[in-house]
Parts: structure tokens; sequence; C-alpha cells
């Protein structure tokens, strides 16, 4: 009953681990996308044509852009962190069912040779 339990948790952490991992790729993706923006706005900015008012447009942009990448960056920290926690239960997890299988081996060994020593005795 123990090991269906721990197994039971084993999927249950499995399912966490993926979705940290897929939340890490998806932060890990809007970085990439909107890193492309912050170089084009540092293009367009370095322009000799460019007036004030684009040029004002642009800066927010950019800040808004580095509050992102900011803000993404805590996602994947905080999921990395969970994802590290959630890999070493699996791990325990994993060894505390190896366990129990063996003793529930040696146990039923141990029952098969008394249930025998009291068959021989009657």
């Amino acid at each position: 009953m123990m090991v269906t339990k721990f197994e039971q948790e084993v999927s249950v952490t499995n399912e966490q681990i993926m979705d940290s991992k897929t939340k890490i790729s998806g932060s890990q993706e809007i970085q990439r996308i909107v890193a492309v923006r912050l170089k084009e706005i540092a293009t367009l900015t370095g322009r000799t044509t460019i007036t004030a008012t684009e040029k004002a447009k642009l800066t927010s942009e950019e800040s808004d852009i580095k509050n992102k990448i900011e803000t993404q960056q805590n996602i994947i920290d905080v999921e990395t962190k969970k994802l590290v926690t959630f890999e070493t239960s699996l791990a325990t997890l994993t060894t505390t069912i190896k366990t129990f299988k063996s003793y529930i081996s040696e146990v039923k060994t141990v029952i098969k040779a008394l249930e025998k020593k009291v068959t021989e005795t009657k």
C-alpha cells in the first residue's frame, strides 16, 4: 500500500517537473523574442534621422521590455529552484520505493520459510 502511495507521489512529482520545465522554456522564449526587439530599438535610436518623439516612444518601449525580461528571469529563477526541489524529491521517492520493494521481497521470503517450517512441524 505504501509503495502505491509513493508511486502516486512520483507521478505527481513528474507532472510538477514537466510544469516547471514548461514555464522555464516559455520564459526563455519570451526573453529571446523581446531581446530581438530590444536590439531593433537600439538600432532605431542610434539613427540620426530619428525625431525626439520617436526616440521617447522607443525609450519607453525599451524600458517596458527590460521590465519584461526581468520578470521572465524571476520566473526562470523561481521555477529552477522548484525544479531542483522536485528532482531531489523524485530521487528520494525512487530510492524509497526500491527500498520498500526490497523489504517486501525479504518479508515474503521469510513468510514462505516460516510457512514451510509450520507445515513440517504438523
